[in-house]
């Protein structure tokens, strides 16, 4: 019991003569960038840039909390069909994310991360809250592409990463697998829908 407590007390002391000099550099070194000071005031901000465990991959709740959809009128048959599309790309993101292996690689398959690439250029999380608050993914719905091209088949959803704008079209969306389908080539063929 007696040299469970000296070995306990030596290992401490070992632990402390290590940490302490560790810590007052690190404190030195923070102080260079006044980031003592930023610390202090936004705590929360930068509890995350020292925590373990703060996982910065995009989700399909980060998403979907920053659309910002331009819908038609409540009520009439547009925006019905505008709100299916939302739906569609609810399940759409949710699919994904229930069907990536944890330790998929990142360019192999489609995840979520590639559809916030896809959408806004960046495949991660805003790190700043102040952009985080600003930030939008606009959803337009283009119901007329079968006046401007009547002879067409298919339309894709074209972005505007610049703008963090996805234009969805409507006609050619009808049901979850047409939307999935379109979504998943536009995605991986996505450099040819691309508008700046």
């Amino acid at each position: 019991m007696a040299s469970n407590r000296s070995f306990t007390g030596a290992l401490a002391l070992h632990i402390t003569t290590k940490c302490i000099p560790m810590l007052q550099q690190l404190r030195v070194g923070l102080e260079i960038y006044d980031l003592i000071k930023v610390m202090q005031k936004k705590p929360q901000e930068c509890h995350d840039l020292f925590v373990i465990g703060y996982d910065e991959k995009v989700d399909s709740h980060y998403i979907l909390s920053h659309l910002a959809p331009e819908m038609s009128p409540i009520g009439s048959i547009k925006q019905v069909k505008e709100s299916k599309i939302m739906e569609f790309f609810q399940d759409f993101l949710l699919e994904l994310e229930d069907t990536q292996p944890e330790d998929a690689a990142a360019g192999e398959n489609l995840s979520v991360p590639k559809i916030m690439q896809w959408m806004t250029g960046q495949a991660h999380r805003h790190l700043l809250v102040s952009e985080r608050e600003k930030f939008n993914i606009v959803f337009k719905f283009d119901h007329c592409c079968l006046q401007h091209m009547p002879n067409h088949t298919v339309c894709y959803p074209i972005v505007s990463a610049c703008t963090n704008t996805i234009t969805f079209p409507v006609v050619h969306m009808v049901d979850y697998e047409s939307f999935k389908t379109l979504m998943q080539t536009a995605v991986t063929y996505g450099a040819s829908f691309d508008r700046v």
